[in-house]
């Protein structure tokens, strides 16, 4: 649904734990000209979908969010000063809970435990 709307995918290396996700924020988007007037910055909605939408390519299947126990937004994500991101997801499928960084660099942005379920 963001993909290639607000961001495009430039790898996906999946691990044992979950995946490691390489994105480029798209700067021309529509939702930056909406989220703020002037003063763009990245919706922290849109950073739950994304890690929706790269958990779901990890696993190979269609996941949702059941529930998001905690999100940390740590450091805004501005869309002409962060371009290029790393999202960390590591999954336990006993539990459906997923630990998610979004970094830009060395920068931690955003933390988050969402519940992702088929």
């Amino acid at each position: 649904m963001l993909c290639d709307n607000l961001y495009t995918l430039l790898s996906l290396e999946t691990t044992q734990q979950g995946c490691l996700a390489q994105i480029r924020l798209l700067p021309e988007s529509p939702i930056y000209a909406a989220h703020f007037k002037g003063m763009p910055v990245t919706p922290g909605a849109c950073l739950v979908e994304m890690a929706t939408e790269l958990a779901s390519r990890g696993t190979g299947r269609p996941l949702d969010v059941a529930e998001a126990p905690d999100i940390r937004f740590l450091h805004p994500i501005l869309p002409g000063e962060t371009t290029e991101m790393t999202v960390q997801l590591e999954g336990d499928p006993a539990t459906d809970l997923w630990s998610v960084q979004f970094s830009a660099g060395e920068t931690l942005c955003a933390r988050m435990k969402l519940v992702l379920k088929p």
